[in-house]
């Protein structure tokens, strides 16, 4: 019986130091390289025009400009969209008022964006926050406005008829903020 258990006790620690690393030489020190970085804040001016006359005839290209792009972060881009409108709940549209009869028009704008489509500024869920300029780099890029008329070039909507002698105004906001690039 002594002999069985001298032969397990001698296996057992022959399979111990078959597990356990041996090694030929005592190191005296080691070493772990550190380092830390924090990328730059993205840093950019994006530039809208102050005032835009909208063209009765023909779809106006509206500039918006990015400069002194740098440090935006992979996969992101800086998104310049349609925040609200002048209109009741962030519509789109412009309003006016006949001198001589005192008469109140309202006429609604068409938007397009990047996204290629014109929407309508009568529809806030539709126009509010859709992009209108996106950037990683300087640049320029145009959106679209028309107006939403019968007798606009190719006008399918049935809206009112752009008057003649009426000074239309109105305004629109922007939002401006990086958001991710979508493949």
């Amino acid at each position: 019986m002594k002999k069985l258990a001298f032969g397990a006790t001698l296996f057992a620690a022959a399979t111990l130091f078959c597990a356990m690393p041996i090694f030929a030489a005592n190191t005296t020190s080691g070493r772990t390289d550190l380092s830390l970085y924090v990328a730059n804040d993205p840093v950019y001016t994006v530039t809208v025009p102050e005032t835009v006359a909208l063209s009765a005839t023909e779809n106006t290209q509206v500039p918006v400009t990015a400069s002194d792009v740098k440090y935006i972060p992979e996969g992101k881009k800086i998104s310049v969209t349609l925040d609200r409108g002048n209109g009741t709940f962030g519509r789109l549209y412009l309003e006016g008022t006949n001198e001589e009869t005192g008469k109140e028009y309202m006429m609604t704008l068409y938007v397009k964006g990047t996204d290629g489509e014109f929407k309508m500024g009568a529809l806030e869920n539709q126009i509010r926050g859709m992009e209108l300029a996106s950037f990683t780099e300087d640049g320029t890029m145009n959106y679209e406005l028309r107006p939403a008329a019968l007798n606009y070039p190719d006008s399918t909507a049935d809206n009112l008829v752009i008057q003649k002698g009426v000074h239309y105004s109105g305004y629109l906001t922007y939002g401006i903020e990086l958001t991710d690039i979508e493949e």
